[in-house]
């Protein structure tokens, strides 16, 4: 049997007979079923089309879930990989810092022996003029030292004397 429509419901006809039931009471509930079903039809309907729109909008959801979860592992790759570019970037920094400060340490050390070579030179030349100082303060004391005996001899002989009478001592006589 196929399904009913509450129309083919509202116009069923029963043939009559002797003792049957009453016409307007089965037409009265014929009616009434028919409504019923109407209304069940409505509500299949409403129902199928919540159900069609549900199910359009899980499909929705499960696509922006899946964009988003896509979206989501683009996001984390791009995190990785911008994290590792940076840890590259921070390595390679870390790395020519370390040789600039080895090269800056090198040539301080290299400037600090030269200061130290100088500082050597100088302790030298300033020891050889030391010694030079005294030789000539040595040389200098000397000729002060002879300056003065030297004017002590010419105190002791007056330039006057060569102008004085000498003394002569009588000749022998014969």
């Amino acid at each position: 049997m196929h399904r009913l429509t509450p129309l083919e419901i509202q116009g069923a006809s029963f043939p009559s007979k002797l003792r049957g039931y009453d016409p307007d009471a089965v037409r009265e509930f014929l009616r009434g079923l028919a409504e019923q079903v109407e209304e069940e039809a409505k509500l299949r309907g409403e129902l199928r089309a919540q159900v069609e729109m549900l199910s359009r909008q899980l499909e929705e959801y499960r696509s922006q879930s899946e964009a988003l979860n896509e979206a989501l592992i683009a996001a984390q790759k791009t995190a990785e990989a911008t994290v590792a570019k940076a840890e590259a970037e921070a390595q390679r920094i870390i790395t020519e810092a370390q040789a600039l400060a080895d090269r800056l340490v090198e040539e301080a050390r290299q400037r600090a022996e030269a200061v130290e070579t100088v500082i050597a030179q100088l302790k030298s030349q300033r020891r050889s003029a030391r010694a030079d100082l005294k030789r000539l303060a040595e040389l200098l004391l000397g000729l002060a030292k002879d300056d003065e005996a030297a004017e002590k001899r010419e105190n002791e002989a007056s330039s006057l004397a060569v102008l004085r009478p000498r003394v002569r001592e009588p000749k022998p006589q014969p």
